[in-house]
């Protein structure tokens, strides 16, 4: 089992390449940043084999949120906010517009 993704919508709420976090490709541990012109930074780490993802959101380089999720089936983009399904229910909303935000659903 593995979390599912869509790449292509992650580079575009993302607008930038993932950096892969292990040397060994075939792992498939990525890093997605985006930072706002509030200063507002977001940073997703995903773990596709072990289900798992990390979530931190800081402001001007001070950390405001900062979480671990488990058994992560799937993250889903609906315009331009990403859907984060715990055990295929989904659980976290993750908002790219305006201002990046994070909400529990």
């Amino acid at each position: 089992m593995f979390t599912t993704y869509n790449e292509y919508d992650l580079l575009e709420l993302f607008d930038s390449e993932p950096i892969i976090v292990v040397s060994d490709p075939l792992a498939e541990i990525f890093m997605y940043s985006i930072q706002d012109m509030k200063g507002f930074k977001l940073i997703l780490t995903m773990d596709v084999y072990a289900l798992e993802c990390n979530l931190s959101l800081t402001f001007n380089e001070l950390l405001v949120f900062e979480s671990k999720f488990i058994n992560v089936t799937q993250l889903k983009r609906c315009n331009s906010d990403l859907f984060i399904y715990i055990h295929n229910e989904q659980k976290v909303k993750v908002i790219f517009k305006k201002q990046l935000g994070i909400i529990f659903v």
